[in-house]
C-alpha cells in the first residue's frame, strides 16, 4: 500500500515536472518545435509501459497544472487528456495488442491527430458566439471548411 502511494507521488511529480518543461521551454521554441506536446508523450508512455490507471491519474495531475497555466477555459486539458487515454486503451486493447514499438510510434501518431482534431473542435465550440446556436455550423460545413483552410 505505502509503495503505491510513493509510485503515485513520484509519477505525479515527474509528470509535474513535464508539464513545467511544456509550459516554460517548449512553448518558447521557434515553430516547429513549439508543436511538439511533451506531456501527450509522457502519458502515452505511462500508458504503453504502466497501466491505465496510473495514466489515468496522470493525465489528471497533467490536466491541473496545464488547465491552471494555460488561457483556455478550466477543465479544457482535463477533457482532452481523458478523451485521448481513453481512446488510447481502446486501441491498445482491441486492435494493437502486441507492446511492439511499430505499436508504439502508430499509436502516438495516431493520437497526435486525435489531440490535436478534438483540442480545434472544442475550441471552435467554445468560442462560438453565444448568439448562435454551434450545432448550425457543424452541421452546416463551415467548422470542416475552418479545418480544411486552416491545414493549408
Amino acid at each position: 500500500m505505502m509503495k503505491r502511494i510513493w509510485q503515485i507521488l513520484i509519477l505525479s511529480l515527474v509528470v509535474s515536472f513535464f508539464v513545467l518543461i511544456q509550459f516554460s521551454f517548449i512553448s518558447s521554441l521557434p515553430n516547429p518545435f513549439c508543436q511538439f506536446n511533451l506531456v501527450l508523450v509522457v502519458l502515452i508512455f505511462i500508458l504503453f509501459f504502466l497501466d491505465f490507471r496510473l495514466s489515468l491519474i496522470s493525465a489528471l495531475v497533467a490536466g491541473f497544472w496545464l488547465d491552471v497555466v494555460s488561457f483556455n477555459f478550466f477543465g479544457f486539458y482535463l477533457l482532452i487528456l481523458f478523451a485521448t487515454l481513453l481512446l488510447a486503451q481502446w486501441i491498445l486493447k482491441n486492435w494493437l495488442t502486441n507492446r511492439s514499438f511499430y505499436t508504439l510510434i502508430s499509436l502516438m501518431l495516431s493520437l497526435t491527430f486525435f489531440y490535436n482534431i478534438l483540442a480545434a473542435v472544442i475550441l471552435y465550440i467554445a468560442s462560438s458566439d453565444p448568439g448562435t446556436f454551434f450545432l448550425g455550423k457543424l452541421i452546416s460545413g463551415q467548422l470542416w471548411l475552418i479545418k480544411f483552410y486552416g491545414a493549408f
